[in-house]
């Protein structure tokens, strides 16, 4: 499988998503394919964006938005009673694409739509994530205040390009030994222990950010509000 048009791959889930900030967001984002999850479909329709392929079990779509593309898009339907949630699938899929394409370094998976008042869902979200990262993958969680990714190994977050002003880290293994420098508040292989606070709400103070990881995995949440 090849990306049919050059750019990024955009899932559209079924959260909550601020209209008027996606359709910002796609000005200053190109998009290769997009996959739309079940409810996210309408999404895409309300906006007008091009849709590659469409998964889900369809248990909260409106059917006639679902009758403008059965006919005319590439779909796949789910019973109700499956193992993943309609976003875990379209990740997968997400990723399927972008190791097809032959630029698996080159290209971004973004989910939009994956956060709102399902804090459940949400959290299931953030954590399907890791799925991406294990597969070589650069995947994003996004919404109108957050970008939400999984890292495992040292990596630089520049002020210039960061989304928002603060930025907070989380352990997501039991452990993680970092060091952070170019920040407010700066680690020297610190071993942060799941469930600790520490690392919440720090700020880039000079060009670029460092992180630096000896252990574990973080979560990563770039926020602006």
């Amino acid at each position: 499988m090849s990306m049919v048009r050059k750019g990024n791959v955009l899932v559209l889930s079924g959260g909550t998503i601020d209209g008027e900030w996606l359709k910002e967001w796609l000005c200053h984002n190109e998009i290769g394919y997009c996959i739309a999850a079940d409810k996210g479909l309408e999404t895409a329709y309300r906006y007008n964006i091009p849709v590659d392929f469409i998964l889900g079990d369809y248990d909260s779509i409106d059917r006639n938005v679902l009758d403008v593309y059965r006919n005319n898009t590439d779909m796949v339907t789910y019973n109700p009673e499956k193992d993943y949630t309609d976003t875990h699938l379209a990740l997968k899929k997400g990723i399927e694409v972008i190791k097809s394409s032959g630029y698996i370094d080159d290209i971004c998976l973004y989910v939009a739509g994956a956060t709102g008042t399902r804090l459940d869902h949400t959290l299931t979200n953030i954590c399907v994530l890791n799925e991406a990262l294990q597969a070589g993958v650069k995947a994003f969680m996004i919404d109108k205040f957050n970008k939400i990714y999984i890292e495992d190994k040292t990596f630089i977050i520049k002020k210039i390009s960061q989304y928002g002003e603060f930025v907070s880290f989380i352990p997501m293994t039991e452990e993680v030994k970092l060091s952070i420098s170019g920040m407010k508040y700066n680690l020297d292989n610190y071993l942060l222990n799941q469930g600790s606070s520490i690392c919440q709400s720090n700020e880039i103070t000079e060009n670029e950010a460092v992180i630096s990881l000896d252990k574990g995995r973080l979560i990563v949440i770039e926020s602006r509000d």
